[in-house]
């Protein structure tokens, strides 16, 4: 009788001792579960970054013809704009607001100035060069309220020439900021006339694509 007893307290015991190692193993487990999800949580106080958002813009410009100032390079065919503006304020059945799913342009206006560096065929009319350009980007109140430089090339022929730019902007209304992207468009200084055979010039303008992202 005393052996059996005996023996029936040594499996208690032994039983005891399992369940309180398991559940050791199991409190650690749960320890570093814990541990793990606490790590993948972000401290208090950091700012997750968002993402870049993508954005378009059209618009239309004009060139303010009267105060171009362009410099011709000796007897080349080389040429340099040092000054020329364009604008998008309404002007008859040219200019007009932006055009964008970008709240910080759309409604706003566009005065882009210039410098230019190309060369250009008496004949033909074709030309190329490169292009610098800083954008004001106005309210109705004609308030800046963006701004962004711009470099790239123009091709093409007074009939319609192709700008391609990079952009950045460099200040807004809106602190901490940051944008880039590409501008691309033709502008026109003139139209072929039929029954004439001759170039006929109008008001030069163009339609601008502003796209890119801000964040």
């Amino acid at each position: 009788m005393k052996n059996r007893l005996l023996v029936v307290s040594v499996l208690v015991l032994a039983l005891v001792f399992l369940a309180g190692c398991d559940m050791s193993m199991q409190g650690s487990a749960v320890s570093r579960g814990i541990g793990t999800l606490d790590s993948a949580v972000a401290p208090e106080g950091v700012k997750q970054q968002k993402k870049p958002t993508a954005f378009t813009a059209s618009v239309n410009v004009y060139q303010d013809y009267k105060s171009v100032v362009t410099e011709h390079k000796g007897e080349s065919d080389h040429y340099k704009t040092v000054a020329e503006t364009l604008y998008s304020v309404p002007y008859g059945s040219f200019g007009g607001a932006i055009v964008s799913d970008w709240d910080l342009l759309n409604g706003k206006y566009v005065i882009m100035d210039n410098i230019t560096n190309y060369n250009l065929d008496g004949l033909s009319g074709e030309l190329a060069g490169s292009n610098h350009s800083v954008i004001k980007i106005m309210d109705e109140g004609m308030q800046v309220v963006a701004t962004l430089e711009a470099n790239g090339t123009i091709k093409g022929s007074l009939l319609g020439a192709e700008l391609s730019m990079n952009w950045v902007l460099k200040d807004s209304s809106l602190a901490g900021l940051n944008a880039r992207g590409k501008i691309t468009g033709t502008f026109t200084w003139a139209v072929f006339n039929y029954e004439t055979m001759e170039l006929e010039y109008i008001l030069p303008n163009g339609t601008f694509s502003l796209t890119g992202t801000y964040q």
